[in-house]
């Protein structure tokens, strides 16, 4: 067994709320009759605990991101635990996502900060995209996996007691666990652990609680880890080396277990997914993969190809139009690419003219003039696109042909202001980006121009897309290299040897 101190990674689990409910879930998303949220002040108490912990501090859940305070948490932490060096990066388009993110926590967090940075754990959900800009501006590490792919979880609700091992064999066993010695400690609001499974069976059976969340709680050496190691009892993570789909969404379980499920309501249980194991021959599924990862061989199936959340879906137009000359002609045109078009105008005379060149269009929408403002009117126009990846130009801008179709096929950052390539005067943006919700309506609304309107993105996060902008590579490579170049003496050699590892798997 380790001690938390030796740890690569110390987890604050801050909700088991979860989209899924994964086969044998190391969180037993499921078979809670409520989740847990934790509270503002025990997060702040969380961290200020770690203080002195020289490695990465992890948010996880269930689906952290679910968390109504995620982005408070996320911003503190990192405030808290910083980077020795900021690496801000995914403002270009992205192909494969999940090799990138590889390359990213190879480059930024192992080599470049020596593991030392912030962490986040996350099913790559809605809620995941939402906060897409904040999560690549936050975080040096993320472990990302959407549990809709191969991925193999082993059962952990089985005591080895029934399994008939003896207590020789058992310590034996319990201190080479895989998961104590490769994983993580880990806190909750019920305190401090040793094993971040030992915290959710904790959690699961209404148990005595962890240690305080006092300073110095996680230099605790294994003979002092004392009545934490009575989970180990009735956690399988020891005994077992095969499992099955977590996209099954089945857990395997001992009859002992079953029954203690039963005790405390689960719902995954009385919902029928739940199987109890013969404890005769306690091996159910698929060998897990003899790899450091165990889950998964394949990094780039951590997304499943399935998952479209990730990529653009619908793309609005919004055309300011200053003529209206020639706009029946332009809309044909703007059709052939756009999912829906919106058309707005500061002269009523100009939106009227508008009006009647659409009638029979019900995709196309006309916004009015607001007080004859270009921020206001502006501001309605967005309103009027939803939640949706926006297109801004003026009424005589041309699309290039399947451009937009491109834009669909790769993983861009909603915070980010794009210009299509040697269009200066169209631009790419999402209403979630950070730069309007600070702004907020007010902020757009004194905007009296196009050009006002863009400068509300800071000059990082405005970016010219290139010709090739949706070819495999990693669009970073350039930018990392002065990292590298910038990087400690001491690792300076290290960091160089990841970015050439990184460019020659793209060329091969």
């Amino acid at each position: 067994m380790r001690s938390p101190k030796d740890m690569r990674i110390i987890q604050i689990e801050v909700t088991n709320a979860c989209v899924h409910q994964c086969s044998n879930c190391t969180r037993f998303c499921g078979h809670h009759k409520k989740n847990f949220f934790m509270d503002w002040d025990t997060f702040q108490k969380a961290v200020k605990s770690l203080e002195g912990f020289d490695h990465c501090i992890g948010i996880m859940g269930g689906e952290p991101t679910l968390h109504p305070q995620f982005e408070r948490f996320a911003r503190y932490l990192a405030e808290q635990h910083p980077l020795d060096y900021p690496i801000h990066t995914t403002r270009k388009p992205i192909l494969n996502f999940p090799r990138y993110i590889r390359d990213k926590n190879y480059f930024g967090d192992e080599c470049l900060n020596q593991c030392k940075g912030v962490g986040l754990w996350t099913s790559v959900t809605k809620q995941y995209y939402k906060n897409f800009e904040l999560i690549q501006d936050t975080f040096s590490y993320q472990s990302i996996n959407d549990h809709d792919n191969p991925s193999l979880h082993q059962p952990l609700l089985a005591s080895r007691k029934e399994m008939d091992i003896s207590d020789d064999e058992w310590i034996t066993m319990r201190d080479n666990c895989l998961i104590q010695n490769m994983w993580s400690a880990s806190i909750t609001p019920k305190g401090a652990f040793f094993c971040e499974v030992a915290a959710a069976l904790d959690m699961l059976f209404d148990g005595p609680g962890g240690w305080p969340i006092e300073p110095d709680w996680w230099k605790r050496e294994p003979k002092d880890f004392g009545y934490q190691l009575n989970w180990c009892e009735i956690c399988g993570g020891a005994l077992f080396h095969s499992g099955r789909l977590s996209s099954e969404e089945i857990d395997d379980v001992s009859p002992m277990l079953y029954e203690r499920l039963k005790e405390v309501g689960s719902p995954k249980l009385k919902a029928g997914r739940v199987s109890v194991m013969d404890m005769s021959n306690p091996q159910p599924g698929q060998q897990m993969p003899d790899t450091k990862n165990r889950y998964l061989t394949d990094f780039n199936e951590r997304v499943s190809r399935d998952n479209s959340i990730l990529f653009p879906g619908k793309i609005q137009g919004i055309v300011f139009c200053q003529t209206g000359v020639g706009i029946k002609e332009k809309l044909k045109k703007l059709q052939r690419s756009l999912d829906h078009i919106i058309q707005f105008a500061t002269e009523q005379e100009i939106a009227d003219k508008l009006k009647s060149a659409v009638t029979g269009h019900e995709e196309v929408i006309v916004v009015s003039p607001q007080l004859q403002s270009f921020g206001r009117t502006l501001n309605k126009a967005i309103e009027a696109a939803g939640d949706n990846w926006i297109c801004l130009m003026k009424e005589h801008s041309e699309i290039p042909e399947g451009i937009i179709e491109r834009l669909k096929s790769v993983v861009i950052n909603p915070g980010v202001l794009y210009s299509l390539p040697g269009l200066e005067e169209i631009k790419l943006f999402h209403p979630e980006a950070r730069a309007l919700k600070s702004a907020c309506y007010d902020g757009v609304s004194q905007c009296d121009s196009l050009d006002m309107f863009y400068n509300l993105w800071s000059a990082d996060k405005q970016v010219e897309l290139e010709e090739n902008f949706d070819i495999l590579q990693n669009p970073d490579l350039e930018d990392w290299q002065l990292l590298a170049d910038d990087a400690d003496s001491e690792h300076r050699s290290q960091v160089h040897q990841a970015l050439d590892k990184i460019k020659k798997d793209y060329e091969g």
